[in-house]
């Protein structure tokens, strides 16, 4: 059973997000029932991601079986007294429009270390919580001056954090820590880069750099007889802070592979070899340097 993956729904809302795969896709109804049959318990979703609320909706008002789903808050201003009324009326937004009697997580859907550490948003989310509209409180982070600061306020329950087989940069920075956040994986396949990489060279400034890296993945997959779902899956579940991983994806063959591979074991020294990889900074590993 999928427990450890997390089914992303930016692409339910916004279909062109990312370098999409070509296979079938799948309409709403037919990938959440196929993900539900796969095992996955949870969705990660947000306001910005088009319509995906209003579709896990109704998803939700006719099935009998229901996910327990994250959503975020954004759109709020550092020092800002109305922080607490926007995060209240997004939450209750996405309770309702999702049809779900609580949030599995709330995260924030800006990285910017002044909204982070902000004092009326970390009271406000503090009463979220206490008031019973979220489970845990979350943050989605881009850099490690925002991870440092999510591990210690003491308020953030869960940290997303990009993790992937070609960049775990920011993630290789808690090896030598004791971490009691939940750690979830996004960006596993760096936003389909891995796999449809034909308009690479259109789309990413750093191009040229990327494609080396790419290569030297494709040659370990060769050289281990494995392909790269089962290297980018396997990878990021045998990382040992990492609890879940994010995935996103409308096209059943792929979900039912990323399944699949969630549970390939990797030898020790292609572990090791593709840590070496994956741990060297890279500029074009964030997306917006692209």
């Amino acid at each position: 059973m999928a427990t450890n993956i997390i089914l992303g729904t930016v692409k339910l809302g916004e279909p062109g997000y990312g370098f999409s795969s070509n296979k079938r896709h799948a309409a709403t109804a037919e990938l959440l029932d196929q993900a539900l049959e796969l095992g996955i318990k949870t969705l990660d979703t947000s306001p910005r991601y088009g319509k995906s609320e209003q579709l896990i909706g109704e998803f939700h008002k006719h099935s009998p079986r229901a996910f327990k789903v994250c959503s975020k808050v954004d759109g709020l201003l550092p020092n800002e007294k109305s922080s607490s009324s926007t995060i209240y009326r997004s939450v209750a937004a996405s309770i309702s429009k999702t049809r779900v009697d609580k949030l599995e997580v709330l995260y924030l859907h800006q990285n910017d270390l002044r909204i982070l550490s902000d004092e009326v948003i970390l009271e406000t989310l503090h009463r979220v919580k206490e008031d019973g509209m979220a489970m845990s409180l979350g943050v989605s982070i881009y850099d490690y001056k925002e991870l440092e600061f999510a591990l210690n306020c003491g308020v953030y329950d869960v940290i997303q954090t990009p993790v992937s087989v070609l960049d775990s940069h920011i993630y290789s920075k808690l090896d030598c820590k004791v971490v009691d956040k939940e750690i979830i994986a996004r960006s596993i396949f760096l936003q389909g880069t891995l796999f449809n990489r034909q308009d690479i060279s259109e789309k990413i400034a750093q191009a040229d750099d990327m494609v080396l890296t790419l290569r030297e993945i494709d040659a370990l997959a060769k050289e281990h007889d494995k392909n790269l779902v089962d290297l980018a899956c396997g990878y990021v579940a045998k990382l040992a802070h990492v609890k879940r991983m994010i995935v996103g994806t409308t096209c059943p063959q792929n979900l039912s592979e990323i399944v699949r591979a969630s549970e390939t074991v990797l030898s020790q020294s292609l572990f090791r070899r593709l840590k070496e990889i994956s741990s060297q900074h890279k500029e074009w590993g964030n997306p917006r340097n692209w």
